[in-house]
C-alpha cells in the first residue's frame, strides 16, 4: 500500500517530485457520485500551484513581479473517476524547460496505488507588463527539479476541429470565472465545455488547447461537433476566434 504522504513530500526511490492528498467532496461530484471531469483538471492545476508554493515561486509572488505561468495545453487520460468520499493523491513534476515553455506531467492515484488519471501539459511564462510570453529566467526555473517524462502517448498539442459546427447560446464571462491573472481560469473552460457533452457521455480522454484568454465581460460562443468517436467543443469569440478548443474521447464499454 502506498504510504500516505503530506503535501510537499517525496517518496524515496520515486521519481515524483511533489504530491498532495485530496478527497472527493460532495461539491465536486456528478449525479452518479463521481468526481466531475473539470474537477479532475482543477485538482491537477491545484497540485501544480501547490508545488510552486512549496519551492517559493507562488502565483502571488509571480504576480508581484508581473509574471505568471499560463497553461497552453492539457492532455488528460482518465482511467477511473474516483467516487464521493474516496481519498486520492495527486502528483506532479516538470520534465522540460525550453525557451518560454515548461512541460509538466501529472499522476492521480488512489491510496492503494491504482492509477486514476495521468496527464501531460505545456505551460508558458508570461509577462503581464508587455502582454506577451517571455523566456523563463534562471530564477524562475531553478527551484524545480526535472524528472523523466511519464510514459504516455503524446498527441498533437494543436487540435484540428471539424467544420460545420453547431452553434449554441453564448456564455458571458463574469467575475467568478476569473483567477489571479484576471483571465478565465483554465478549469472553467473545461467546466463549460463539459456542459455540452451528450447525456451519459463518459470521458476517457481530454485534450485542451488554449489560444486566447477570455476576460471579464467577454462573450464566449459555444460550438460543438461529434466526429470519429470524439466530441469537440470550441469556445470562441464573436469572430469565431477560439479561446479554447476541447476534444473529449468517449470511454469504450467495459
Amino acid at each position: 500500500m502506498v504510504p500516505v504522504c503530506h503535501a510537499g513530500s517525496r517518496n524515496k526511490g520515486d521519481d515524483i517530485l511533489y504530491q498532495y492528498n485530496d478527497r472527493v467532496s460532495y461539491s465536486r461530484v456528478d449525479k452518479d457520485g463521481k468526481l466531475k471531469v473539470h474537477a479532475i483538471v482543477n485538482a491537477l492545476q491545484d497540485c501544480c500551484l501547490f508545488h510552486s508554493e512549496e519551492v517559493g515561486r507562488s502565483c502571488m509572488d509571480l504576480k508581484k513581479e508581473s509574471h505568471a505561468w499560463l497553461v497552453n495545453s492539457w492532455h488528460v487520460v482518465i482511467r477511473r473517476r474516483p467516487s464521493m468520499g474516496e481519498e486520492f493523491v495527486v502528483k506532479t513534476w516538470p520534465y522540460k524547460f525550453r525557451g518560454v515553455f515548461g512541460m509538466r506531467n501529472f499522476l492521480m492515484e488512489n491510496m492503494e496505488g491504482e492509477t486514476l488519471a495521468y496527464a501531460d501539459s505545456q505551460w508558458f511564462y508570461f509577462n503581464h507588463e508587455t502582454g506577451t510570453p517571455t523566456r523563463a529566467t534562471e530564477e524562475a526555473v531553478a527551484p524545480f527539479v526535472l524528472e523523466e517524462p511519464y510514459p504516455m502517448e503524446h498527441k498533437p498539442r494543436k487540435i484540428v476541429y471539424p467544420e460545420k459546427l453547431e452553434l449554441w447560446d453564448p456564455v458571458y464571462v463574469c467575475e467568478n470565472h476569473l483567477d489571479t491573472n484576471e483571465h478565465m481560469n483554465n478549469g472553467e473552460y473545461v467546466r463549460i465545455a463539459a456542459n455540452y457533452l451528450p447525456e451519459g457521455y463518459e470521458v476517457s480522454e481530454l485534450r485542451v488547447e488554449y489560444r486566447l484568454a477570455a476576460k471579464l465581460g467577454d462573450s464566449i460562443y459555444v460550438y460543438t461537433k461529434e466526429k470519429d468517436g470524439e466530441y469537440y467543443v470550441v469556445l470562441a469569440d464573436i469572430q469565431k476566434k477560439p479561446y479554447a478548443i476541447t476534444c473529449f474521447t468517449k470511454a469504450t464499454e467495459q
